[in-house]
């Protein structure tokens, strides 16, 4: 199974920008991509997630959305906006799944205002928080154009507070085929040899589709988003002597046998700017220890079974934070591309 990330420092307010960046990165990847099963994109993916303090959450420094009121003009409905079509557009082209971050609009069935939080009360009127309702979520979509997984994040990180509700199905599990979408990618009439006679030709093209018939691959996978790997608000569930106790999605992960964990994020590094630039291609051994730490009650449990892992982290600085592209390389926007 072969897998890519794309990582890029998408631009406030410049969505068909950012986008066309994505593709570019695509387009000019050294990487192969012809092949690949899956490819999977940030956390709110062709928007920029502001991550100044919550004193700075009035400024106008960096994707700033203070409010619900703020984030509305670039939210998108539900599996059916720009973020979608540009996954539909690229799982065509690339003929694999791909997953892709985006902030959704969802107004169908909102929550009871006892839940909702302060800052969704200040919108106006009581007519606008019946009607509007945002998540950050992640969308999947296949070869064939069509929605196969769809998440909205559970534990909600101090920034997404001022705007989105929390997942109210909580995680959930997709069963996601991959294989299918290869069938015939390399069959052409070049590779029969010239002076044969039509039949040989025919029982070659016919021998080389048999010995190319794709593996179907089935993953019982679950998607997450950044913060949804600690506990909700850095709490565990109640007090306990070290080990903390697992973490709800890797309680998730082990319930369902979980062997696939697709996780868009937009972490933060806690190195200095300086020490990332003066060594672009390092890892950020500090983020990697993180994730694997939060997952060792997966890692510890899993008696041998594969769980696969794949973390698309963005990158880029924003004033005094920097996100590392951990598992590409580290740094600024000279680190945009995609991996394998």
């Amino acid at each position: 199974m072969k897998i890519a990330t794309l990582q890029f420092s998408p631009k406030l307010g410049q969505v068909n920008e950012n986008i066309a960046h994505a593709d570019a990165i695509l387009s000019s990847s050294s990487t192969s991509l012809h092949d690949i099963d899956l490819l999977v994109l940030p956390e709110l993916a062709f928007t920029e997630t502001h991550f100044g303090p919550p004193t700075e959450l009035t400024t106008t420094t960096g994707y700033n959305h203070p409010s619900l009121e703020s984030i509305t003009p670039y939210l998108e409905p539900t599996a059916a906006g720009t973020s979608t079509r540009w996954a539909i557009l690229t799982a065509r082209r690339l003929r694999c799944l791909v997953t892709v971050g985006y902030p959704e609009l969802f107004s169908r069935d909102p929550p009871p205002r006892s839940t909702l939080k302060p800052t969704m009360l200040n919108l106006g009127s009581a007519e606008d928080y019946y009607t509007l309702t945002a998540y950050n979520s992640t969308v999947t979509v296949n070869p064939q154009g069509g929605v196969v997984a769809h998440y909205r994040k559970t534990n909600l990180y101090y920034t997404d507070e001022v705007w989105a509700q929390e997942s109210p199905e909580g995680f959930t599990t997709s069963i996601l085929r991959f294989g299918d979408q290869k069938s015939g990618r390399q069959i052409s009439a070049a590779c029969v040899d010239r002076g044969q006679g039509e039949e040989e030709q025919e029982k070659k093209v016919t021998q080389q589709q048999q010995n190319q018939q794709p593996q179907t691959t089935i993953h019982t996978t679950t998607h997450a988003i950044c913060m949804d790997l600690n506990h909700h608000h850095f709490i565990p569930p109640s007090p306990a002597p070290p080990p903390s106790p697992p973490s709800k999605l890797c309680e998730h992960i082990l319930n369902t046998r979980t062997t696939l964990l697709v996780l868009s994020t937009t972490w933060l590094t806690h190195l200095p700017s300086s020490a990332l630039r003066s060594q672009p291609r390092d890892f950020d051994q500090d983020t990697l220890g993180y994730w694997f730490h939060a997952l060792e009650p997966v890692i510890n449990n899993v008696h041998g079974r594969e769980v696969i892992c794949v973390f698309a982290n963005r990158c880029g600085e924003e004033p005094g934070r920097m996100m590392p592209a951990v598992g590409s390389k580290t740094g600024d926007d000279e680190d945009e591309e995609t991996g394998v």
